[in-house]
């Protein structure tokens, strides 16, 4: 007797929670970010952070990020921080201004957990730019040859010539050595 008149009925309430799935790559907001550190810091200095942007929630949202490039893999290391989400490109081999004034690295991003069911959707990575300029610092002269032994007669006169050492100007600018 449903929908009659004198029929029962009764109501309820129908709660439906909707569960975020990994469907939404990382992308970087920017193309190429720029960063400067001296040529005298030390290995392990982080040069910077970039971050992509993931729509989706939750631990969807969490990435990894890779060099992807030869010479960026050598120079510098990316991590990533749990709490942000950011990359953290830190200094993996001294710098030298004199050799190489700015280096171009491409990170990556890409989704920790990827859901196969989106797979035909397309790539879950993303890629930018990574320009770090090299800062030039006043170093001091150097010894060439770095060390070298003389040996003196003891009988030797005042004033003799033991040995000639020179010296050079290791910056771009090479300021006479006096």
């Amino acid at each position: 007797m449903a929908g009659q008149l004198g029929g029962l009925s009764g109501s309820t309430t129908v709660t439906i929670v909707i569960t975020d799935v990994n469907d939404n790559p990382p992308r970087f907001p920017q193309k190429m970010y720029q960063f400067s550190i001296v040529e005298t810091a030390p290995v392990g200095t982080a040069i910077g952070r970039v971050k992509a942007e993931d729509s989706d929630v939750g631990e969807n949202t969490d990435m990894t990020y890779q060099i992807k490039d030869e010479e960026g893999v050598q120079m510098f290391k990316v991590t990533t921080d749990s709490n942000t989400q950011e990359a953290i490109i830190t200094l993996q081999k001294p710098l030298d201004y004199e050799a190489k004034k700015v280096h171009t690295v491409v990170v990556e991003a890409l989704n920790k957990f990827v859901d196969p069911r989106f797979v035909d959707l397309g790539t879950f990575r993303d890629q930018t730019i990574v320009r770090v300029s090299v800062l030039d610092v006043d170093e001091p002269p150097e010894f060439q040859p770095p060390s070298d032994l003389m040996e003196v007669q003891e009988d030797a006169y005042v004033g003799s010539v033991v040995g000639v050492v020179t010296a050079r100007d290791p910056d771009v600018a090479n300021n006479p050595v006096r």
